[in-house]
């Protein structure tokens, strides 16, 4: 069984993703309901739920339907699209469609904010694995988020991975991703500097 503070990380990282994938099968709903309505506004804003989207959601919820009008929310480089908004705006948005639409960016909202409060917390208890992190950050196509998921899921000692490298491989991954409280350093020619534990 893995340590508590690990075992906190994965709980943590777990149920942000779970949160993150309810947030993007709510945002799949409302495309649809969209859609139903005759409403193509992905079609011309690349971000639906950006801030001229949201501004547009938000007026149809709140029962503006005149295309001019919604379209003139655009901000930035949207505005130099604003012919095409309009048409995309045309629709047959009604009362049922402004109830589903103003339940589904009410969740939305909540869910965003569940999911900055799961990443706050996470981050207040990755301080003392602050140098795994960094380390795993080094992987070519391992961001941020994806290392903290590593730690919470296989923790910073990597003694129980073998290398493969050498009958020694067992003792020399020990220093790959040390543990914080007795971290030893990271030695050139182990794992963590170019092989790939098995």
């Amino acid at each position: 069984m893995p340590p508590k503070p690990i075992r906190t990380l994965r709980n943590l990282t777990r149920y942000r993703k779970a949160q993150i994938g309810e947030r993007q099968r709510e945002a799949n709903r409302l495309h649809k309901t969209l859609e139903d309505a005759g409403i193509k506004l992905d079609c011309v804003a690349s971000d639906v739920l950006g801030k001229s989207g949201r501004a547009m959601l938000d007026a149809l919820v709140a029962g503006t339907r005149d295309p001019v009008v919604l379209a003139e929310l655009a901000r930035g480089r949207l505005r130099a699209k604003i012919p095409a908004l309009q048409a995309a705006l045309e629709g047959r948005f009604d009362a049922e469609h402004a109830i589903v639409i103003g339940a589904i960016l009410a969740h939305l909202d909540f869910l965003d904010e569940q999911i900055v409060r799961l990443s706050e917390a996470i981050e207040e208890r990755l301080g003392p694995f602050a140098p795994a992190i960094e380390l795993l950050c080094t992987i070519p196509g391992v961001q941020r988020r994806t290392a903290e998921v590593i730690v919470a899921e296989i923790g910073a000692d990597m003694s129980r991975f073998r290398s493969g490298t050498s009958p020694a491989g067992l003792a020399t991954a020990q220093a790959t991703i040390a543990l914080p409280a007795n971290a030893a350093p990271v030695k050139p020619g182990t794992a963590a500097s170019g092989s790939t534990p098995r």
